[in-house]
């Protein structure tokens, strides 16, 4: 998927391959559908990838303890409150750090390439931040807070991990369009336009054609016609390579399943529905344009 991917470690990429093959136990990706664990976790239901909503409470929560423990710093002891909101915070943060971690493996265990080691980086400097805040508040816990200066100074650096990690991680949306919808720039076709001959068409098989330079996928079945888009949202994949089961097909890479009728997305990974088309039959001749 990557036309120039950077050098990679070996090990990186075994460990890399086996780390993805847990997580797809565990979340079920590799079940029949319709696989519901998996499609909660990447937020099917949701509309939108759940990963990058969930990871903006740690972030925040442990930016509160940073600016709470420099408070508590400058006043010398002074404002317990601050030590103490410090406390709160910083257990909100690890907490919510929980079903950050989750979704963002889920999320990651669907990557290939250079994305795949950006995401690899971006979860152990996750990891890591993580682990210097769960250490920062067992000391806070066993000392009292007029003594908590390691502990505040673990946490400066664990924000320093976390800020990196997010930096890797606006790599994975911004350059490399991990997560992206694919669909997003499908303009399509605004009239009507010839795809195909009818006479072409057979029933209960999967056509790819173009509309105004936009693969569309057709079918037919029966006196029923459909037309969604061709691409799959979740990650670029040919919807037209992919398995039919009735009016449903199933993304030919990580098993997204769409429904033909209206293009709505039944199953995860994919969090948005595939465009759909408005499709009809003149003189013969199959004709598409896209819905607004």
């Amino acid at each position: 998927m990557d036309e120039n991917p950077p050098v990679s470690l070996p090990f990186v990429e075994r460990l890399s391959e086996q780390l993805q093959h847990v997580i797809q136990i565990l979340t079920g990706a590799q079940r029949t559908p319709p696989r519901h664990f998996k499609s909660f976790l990447t937020g099917t239901w949701f509309g939108h990838p759940l990963h990058p909503a969930l990871i903006t409470v740690p972030i925040t929560a442990w930016l509160l303890t940073t600016i709470f423990d420099v408070l508590w710093i400058i006043g010398s002891g002074a404002f317990a409150w601050a030590a103490r909101s410090a406390e709160i915070t910083i257990l909100l943060g690890l907490l919510a750090a929980l079903g950050a971690i989750v979704t963002g493996l889920t999320d990651w265990s669907d990557t290939y390439g250079a994305e795949r080691r950006v995401g690899l980086y971006h979860a152990a400097f996750n990891a890591i931040a993580t682990l210097l805040y769960l250490v920062s508040s067992v000391l806070r816990f066993l000392y009292p807070s007029g003594e908590n200066l390691p502990a505040a100074v673990l946490s400066l650096v664990g924000l320093t991990a976390v800020l990196y990690a997010a930096y890797l991680g606006g790599d994975l949306v911004f350059t490399k369009g991990t997560g992206v919808n694919h669909t997003a720039w499908e303009a399509g076709s605004e009239q009507y336009e010839v795809v195909l001959s009818e006479q072409e068409v057979e029933d209960d098989k999967l056509y790819r054609v173009t509309a105004a330079g936009v693969p569309v996928l057709v079918l037919r079945q029966r006196e029923q016609w459909y037309a969604i888009s061709a691409t799959c949202p979740h990650a670029g994949a040919p919807l037209d390579e992919g398995m039919l089961q009735g009016d449903i097909v199933e993304c030919p890479w990580h098993g997204s399943r769409f429904c033909l009728r209206d293009g709505r997305v039944l199953t995860g990974p994919a969090t948005v529905n595939a465009p759909r088309y408005d499709i009809r039959v003149r003189e013969g001749q199959v004709e598409v344009k896209r819905q607004e």
